[in-house]
Formats: structure tokens, C-alpha cells, sequence
């Protein structure tokens, strides 16, 4: 009763600036489960339940749309979107370990072969790439489907990125991973398209590589939009086009403050085209200095907050340079320099 009252008590006192969030966390039998891993996905903010199964972790940096991710080995991962609103308890399940097998045996490509397809996709490729390590690299299944032409990659366990290049230790909780090709070929040129998606944890592990961070960060995606939405663009080297001229960006972009730290970054009627009065995506040319890249709004419209992550992430498609960002490239949400 005392903890309960004091706990009470901390949650109503808290002050909004440093916003702490509090729950337990259960097994199956619902006994408490204990060093379970509690982390804002993304960021370098976790923490590991106590012998109760109870956690208390903090909003990083006022961090606006967070989601809540809870890891323990053997089980599966739960991730919360609504954190204001969080329960008293979650109660995990156990992982079926039935990691898809299909084509293991059969694939026309060795194991071997698919990694390096698989480590150019996910790491990327470059310098930054060039100085990751997968740790556990035996946890990550890869597997060819001729039917589709598609490379498929799963993991028992998060997998963990050592990157040296920039100072972290990733843990990767991969939830979809694929790659599509033209024909039956791992070749470059015949591929097609690559996607992933998961959950992130940042561990700070050397902080003598803030300049290679700064250095990515300032080419960033997150760095342009904070830049576009604070209006201090012409303080960067960006510059923005479309339809093959450099504009200045109030001629392309309309940004409007809303609740929470967020901003509306919308189209100018201008770059707005229909067909039959459906939308057209609209190309918008990203120009860093010789670095060309393409933001393809799929919508006319996104939500972006104080840091300059992008809220609406399936509201844009990214080519060029700035697509092949992938994990060795990856800041935590929660970086900033200014």
C-alpha cells in the first residue's frame, strides 16, 4: 500500500517537462517478469523492469508520438502507441519459434550469397556500413522464393548492430525484411526494391564519434524537415526544386504549427497535380551540396515534430542518395545539436 500511495503520489507530481511513464510487466502465468527490456523505439532512452516486473522510464526529450516497445527473450515483443494513456499491467506471450524455413534447403543461392544481400540492404553500403558488425549474425534466417523473385530475411532475436562509426550499439527487433528482384539474380542491377521495418534501441557506446554523427545528421532528412519547419532552410546547405528549377521553399511548402510540438508541412496548390481528380504524387528534388535525392509525396501533406522526424512516414518515398540512409546512417529520433 505504501509503494502504491508513493507511486500515486509520483505520477500526479511529476512535472510534464520530465514526464515519467509506469507499468508492470508480466509473464503468461502472470508472475512478474523480471530485467525485461522497456525502451521508446528509436531512441537511446530504455530501462529493465525491477524484481516486481515494474518499470518507470522518462519521455526523452519531450518526444511527441512515442511508442513504447517491451522485449524479453523467449517472447513476444509488445509495443504501445497510446503512453498517456498506459495500463497497470502487460502481460507478455511466449515466442512460437517457427522462424520460416521455406526454401532453406532448396534456394538457388548459397546462405552466404543472400547474407551479403541481405547486410547491403539493411546496413546500407559506404564508410559508415563498412564499420557496423552484426553481432549475432547466426539469429538472422534468409531465405529465396523463386515464385516471386523475392528475398526474405527473419530473426528469433533482435538483431544487434555494433556501429563503430558512430558510436552505438543497435538493437534491432526486425518485424518484416524483404527484397525484390526482376528475375532469379542477387545482382545489383536486377533488383527492384528492398524494405524493412522494426524497432530500434540506441545504446551510446562511444561518444568520441559526435563528429561523424554531426556529419550525417547535418544531411539528414530529420535535419531538412527541423530546418524547413523552424525556417532557418537558408542556414543549411539544402536546396529544394521541382519539376527541374531551384525554388526557394515557401514557393513549395507551407508549414503550419499544431498541438503537441507538431508542425503541418503541406504542398503549395502550385506542385499539386491531379489526374481525374485523384492526387498525383508530386517529386520534390532534395540538393545537398552534390548529393541529389527525391521526396515523392504520396500525400500533400505530413506531420512533423520539434526534432524533425517525420510522423507520416508512409506519406513520402524517398530515391536517390538519401534512400540508401539505412542502419549504419540511422541517429536515434531523440538526437539533436542545437
Amino acid at each position: 500500500m505504501k509503494y502504491l500511495l508513493f507511486l500515486l503520489f509520483y505520477l500526479l507530481f511529476t512535472p510534464i517537462s520530465g514526464q515519467n511513464f509506469t507499468a508492470k510487466v508480466v509473464d503468461e502465468n502472470n508472475e512478474p517478469l523480471v530485467s525485461a527490456t522497456v525502451y521508446f523505439d528509436g531512441t537511446t532512452r530504455g530501462v529493465i523492469t525491477n524484481l516486481e516486473g515494474v518499470f518507470n522510464i522518462e519521455n526523452p526529450n519531450n518526444l511527441t508520438e512515442l511508442r513504447l516497445v517491451i522485449t524479453y527473450l523467449g517472447y513476444e515483443s509488445f509495443f504501445i502507441d497510446d503512453v498517456e494513456n498506459l495500463k497497470e499491467v502487460y502481460q507478455l506471450q511466449p515466442k512460437a519459434e517457427n522462424l520460416n524455413t521455406v526454401n532453406l534447403y532448396t534456394s538457388p543461392f548459397s546462405r552466404e550469397e543472400m547474407i551479403e544481400v541481405f547486410k547491403r540492404n539493411f546496413l546500407g553500403e559506404g564508410k559508415p556500413a563498412r564499420q557496423c558488425e552484426i553481432l549475432n549474425l547466426d539469429d538472422v534466417v534468409v531465405y529465396f522464393k523463386t515464385e516471386n523473385n523475392t528475398l526474405y530475411a527473419e530473426a528469433l532475436n533482435p538483431v544487434i548492430v555494433q556501429n563503430y562509426y558512430l558510436g552505438y550499439k543497435v538493437n534491432f527487433d526486425l518485424k518484416a525484411f524483404e527484397v525484390k528482384f526482376l528475375t532469379k539474380n542477387l545482382d545489383d542491377s536486377y533488383q527492384k526494391q528492398s524494405f524493412y521495418a522494426g524497432f530500434s534501441y540506441f545504446e551510446d557506446t562511444d561518444r568520441k564519434k559526435e563528429r561523424n554523427r554531426q556529419k550525417l545528421y547535418e544531411r539528414s532528412l530529420d535535419k531538412f524537415l527541423k530546418s524547413l519547419v523552424n525556417g532557418n532552410l537558408d542556414q543549411t546547405k539544402f536546396q529544394v526544386g521541382y519539376q527541374g528549377f531551384l525554388l526557394k521553399p515557401e514557393k513549395i511548402f507551407e508549414v503550419k504549427p499544431i498541438d503537441n510540438n507538431l508542425f503541418k508541412v503541406s504542398l503549395k496548390p502550385d506542385v499539386i497535380k491531379t489526374f481525374n481528380g485523384k492526387y498525383v504524387p508530386s517529386k520534390i528534388i532534395l540538393k545537398y551540396k552534390s548529393e541529389m535525392s527525391t521526396i515523392q509525396f504520396q500525400k500533400p501533406q505530413l506531420r512533423v515534430d520539434q526534432f524533425g522526424n517525420n510522423i507520416d512516414i508512409q506519406n513520402i518515398l524517398l530515391i536517390g542518395e538519401i534512400s540508401k540512409n539505412k542502419i549504419a546512417k540511422m541517429l536515434p529520433t531523440n538526437f539533436t545539436t542545437d
